[in-house]
């Protein structure tokens, strides 16, 4: 687990690090979901939907909503289908009660980052990632929006390095990235692509 102690509001704190979409986030009815997800969500999470929405921060960590939307005919790049493969994954290593897992994100190298959800209180869950290339769980004692800003400050360097051709770090809505996709625009070229 770090050791560090997390920022007292992590979300505006990655808002000064990383601009949201200029356009919004995804539109999610949450009670709506409650059946499909009576376990609920933390509370920065569904403020990340509003404000940022599915999407990638540098072409390498993608954050998924709880229902499909850019992409509708693939219920994998959710929620529940990261969740299907963390708590599949953590069977395979006999993992500490992968029924507590719930997948947010994951990243180019196939990471798997997930909530663990031992309290009844979402707000009260913590990180956990699945490391595909060192075959081990780690686990963090802050939720997913600290870890977003500690990745955006590359407050993370025991995780990944990067050498990217900008400076900070960037989040590109999925509805950007396939709009500039169809354009034939890189959206992680140097200078931001227009609108993203």
């Amino acid at each position: 687990m770090s050791n560090q102690a997390p920022t007292p509001d992590p979300l505006q704190s990655l808002r000064l690090l990383v601009p949201a979409p200029p356009s919004g986030g995804t539109h999610v009815d949450w009670q709506d979901l409650a059946a499909e997800y009576p376990h609920g969500f933390p509370d920065d999470y569904c403020v990340f939907m509003r404000d940022y929405g599915e999407g990638e921060f540098d072409n390498h960590l993608m954050v998924f909503p709880p229902v499909p939307d850019v992409y509708p005919q693939d219920p994998d790049s959710t929620v529940r289908g990261v969740t299907a493969e963390a708590r599949y994954q953590a069977e395979e290593d006999e993992y500490d009660q992968p029924d507590l897992l719930v997948g947010w994100a994951m990243t180019a190298d196939s990471d798997l980052l997930c909530w663990r959800t031992t309290s009844s209180d979402p707000n009260d869950w913590t990180t956990v990632i699945w490391r595909r290339q060192w075959l081990e769980w780690q686990a963090f004692d802050f939720g997913m929006t600290e870890f977003l800003r500690r990745f955006a400050a590359r407050d993370l360097p025991e995780l990944w390095t990067f050498d990217l051709p900008y400076e900070g770090c960037r989040f590109i809505h999925s509805r950007d990235t396939k709009r500039l996709h169809l354009e034939g625009i890189n959206p992680w070229r140097p200078e931001p692509a227009a609108g993203s």
